[in-house]
């Protein structure tokens, strides 16, 4: 199943479990297809990461699970944020399609 996860908040425990709920879609079924697109304060969650919650742990257990990472380039770029091996840039064309391609979308 192709699942698709739009988080706008930056809010540490809504990143968590955001992050948590698309590792468990992961898990739950290796031929689903999860990707996550991060917008406005969500692409910020390296900095939001603590003990408490482990953002760039869960992120990086995510995409190492097969997900897929994409951070709005606007947001990103206002933050002064670059993509990376965890998170790539992308547009709002790819969240257009990832909402059109995603079987079940789901918003934090």
């Amino acid at each position: 199943m192709k699942i698709g996860i739009l988080i706008s908040s930056g809010d540490p425990e809504v990143l968590w479990n955001a992050f948590r709920f698309g590792v468990l879609c992961l898990n739950m079924d290796y031929e689903n297809e999860v990707t996550i697109f991060l917008n406005a304060k969500a692409t910020a969650y390296k900095e939001a990461d603590s003990e408490q919650f482990n953002l760039k742990e869960l992120a990086k257990s995510f995409v190492l699970g097969g997900g897929k990472i994409i951070g709005c380039q606007k947001s990103m770029g206002m933050r002064g944020l670059e993509g990376d091996e965890i998170c790539q840039k992308g547009g709002q064309k790819d969240l257009y399609e990832l909402i059109i391609n995603s079987e079940k979308f789901i918003c934090f």
